[in-house]
Order: structure tokens, then sequence, then C-alpha cells
């Protein structure tokens, strides 16, 4: 006789949450490494090495301890200061728990957690290889970093009502991530899901805690930041590809959320 017990949550979820490495490097700077008031839409590790440099904010200044790794979430501001010299090894990244949201998003302030030289010594001996084996070992690194930082942050309970809510909401959500532009409509979506638009504007405000209009500018806000940061992309070009009738509509759209303009915040990112 065979018996199974099985758990669906895990080829179900499996693929939920996506790791996208942005950008990582061994970094070395000095004074000029100043940075003030910084808000960004990815999430930044930094594993200090050597150095005084600090975070600040209205709340206070924080040092950057030598041993010991940063988690700075997305969405957080702070302002980046060296007050000799900063040698660290960095690294950005995103962790969608679903489109539009980031997984530390939801963390109002930055985690700290010692490291040992043994772990930096295995990523940088793993990088330098370039091989396949040397990419699993740095994905099963990174995802346990991940996961630390996560459970210093949280013991995630909050996050089940949030995620069954988004889950009830994959609909809109899948099809959102391939029709998403800037003259994308609500009516366009309850036309192409067969659901009233009172209905679907209803249901995702009771699910997700936030309006679908309100969403669907975030997701685009949350694209446009990613085309400027990580394209050379002209700015007109990143206006046309998002769906705005012209460079200009772009820009009042991105300032009112920012509070500067795409040339301005592609300049400040670091």
């Amino acid at each position: 006789m065979e018996q199974f017990c099985r758990y669906p949550f895990l080829t179900s979820e499996w693929n939920s949450l996506h790791l996208e490495i942005l950008e990582n490097a061994l970094f070395t700077g000095d004074r000029s490494w100043y940075y003030p008031h910084i808000v960004s839409p990815f999430n930044r590790i930094y594993f200090i090495i050597d150095g005084e440099a600090h975070l600040e904010n209205e709340s206070g200044s924080w040092e950057l301890l030598p041993g010991h790794m940063y988690l700075i979430p997305a969405g957080s501001r702070y302002t980046y200061v060296c007050t000799d010299i900063i040698h660290k090894f960095y690294v950005h990244f995103s962790m969608e728990l679903f489109p539009g949201t980031d997984l530390f998003s939801r963390f109002d302030t930055f985690q700290v957690l010692p490291y040992s030289p043994e772990l930096l010594g295995s990523i940088l001996k793993e990088l330098e290889k370039e091989s396949i084996g040397g990419l699993l070992h740095l994905k099963a690194i990174f995802w346990q970093i991940i996961y630390d930082f996560f459970r210093k942050g949280t013991d995630g309970s909050d996050y089940l009502e949030l995620f069954r809510g988004f889950y009830r909401q994959k609909p809109v959500l899948d099809y959102l991530s391939s029709h998403l532009c800037a003259n994308l409509r609500i009516q366009d979506l309850s036309t192409a899901l067969n659901t009233p638009v009172h209905q679907l504007s209803r249901s995702f405000r009771q699910d997700t805690g936030q309006g679908l209009k309100e969403y669907m500018e975030q997701m685009l806000l949350q694209k446009a930041r990613h085309l400027l940061l990580h394209t050379t992309m002209p700015v007109y070009q990143i206006s046309e590809s998002l769906g705005f009738s012209d460079p200009f509509y772009f820009s009042r759209f991105f300032k009112k959320a920012e509070g500067i303009s795409p040339k301005d915040y592609r300049k400040q990112q670091f």
C-alpha cells in the first residue's frame, strides 16, 4: 500500500519569491562617499571590511562597523556618510514577494548582523571562479543571508495574511505584469477578467489593503525606477516604453512621486 503526504505549498508558492541580484562589487571610497537622503527601490547588503562611515536619518546616526553586514531595505531613507575611508563588499538586490512588492519593503529600518571573514572569503572566492558550481554555492549563501535578516526583522506572522490576500488577487497581478503601462485603466482589467469594475476594486482593496489604481501606479513607478537605474535608455525612451504620451507627462508623474525629475534621480543614485 502506498501513502503520500503531499505539501502543495512548496510546489505552488516556490516561485513567488524572486531574488534578483542587480549589482555587486568590492568598493573603496573616501569622504566623497556622501549621498544625502537616498531612497532606493532595491535592497542593499553591505559587508563592512574597514573604514569609518555611518548612516543618518531624522531618527539618529549609526556607525557602519567592520565585521558586520547591513541590510538597508528598499524604500527606506538614509544619508550615507564616510568620514575617512570605507572598504566594503556590497550587493544590491530585489526580492519580490509579489509584482511591485519587495519582501523587505515592510521593514522600516536597517538590520545588522555580524559576519565571519570565512563567509566573505567564500563569496569572493566563488565570484572569482565564475563556475556553475560556484553560482549554486553563491545562491545558497545569499538565500541563507537573506533568511537570517528576515528572521531577525520579523517572525513572518505579519506577512501571512498579506501573502494570502495578494495570492487571491493573482489573476489581477498576472495581468498587470504582462500589460502594465501608463494608459492601462481599471476598466481594461475589468473587461479582460470579466469582472465588474466596482467588484474588482473592492475585492482588491479588501485583500491587499491598497486601492487598485494606487497599486498600478506603484508598479509603474517601480518599473520606471528600475529602468532609470539599471539601463542606459534615455528618459524619452523609458517614457515611450512605459506608455506615456510624452516625456513631460512621464517627468510630472515621476516628480510627483519622488520629488525630483527622472534625470536627477538617475544622477543621485549610487
